[in-house]
């Protein structure tokens, strides 16, 4: 299945900022990422992504039930994928 078969599959449409932070949490050896982490990955990879974005996507994956969330008293969240999806 293609990332963008994926998102559509999970009720999103296939935009570049939605594939591209998808991939980063599919290639990365780090289980847990924060909204930070996703931001610093692409920025890596020279995608011009802004870190509202990222953050507006993270949120979107986590309603569609792609990632799920742990939410800290600190107020950080870290994200994973959702495997059981």
């Amino acid at each position: 299945m293609t990332h963008a078969d994926e998102l559509k599959s999970s009720g999103l449409k296939a935009t570049l900022p939605r594939i591209k932070i998808l991939e980063v949490f599919q290639r990365t050896a780090q289980r847990h990422m924060t909204a930070e982490d996703v931001f610093k990955a692409l920025l890596h990879e020279n995608a011009d992504i802004g870190l509202a974005t990222v953050y507006r996507v993270l949120m979107q994956f986590e309603r569609a039930g792609l990632l799920a969330p742990s939410h800290f008293e600190s107020g950080k969240s870290i994200f994973e994928l959702n495997e059981g999806q």
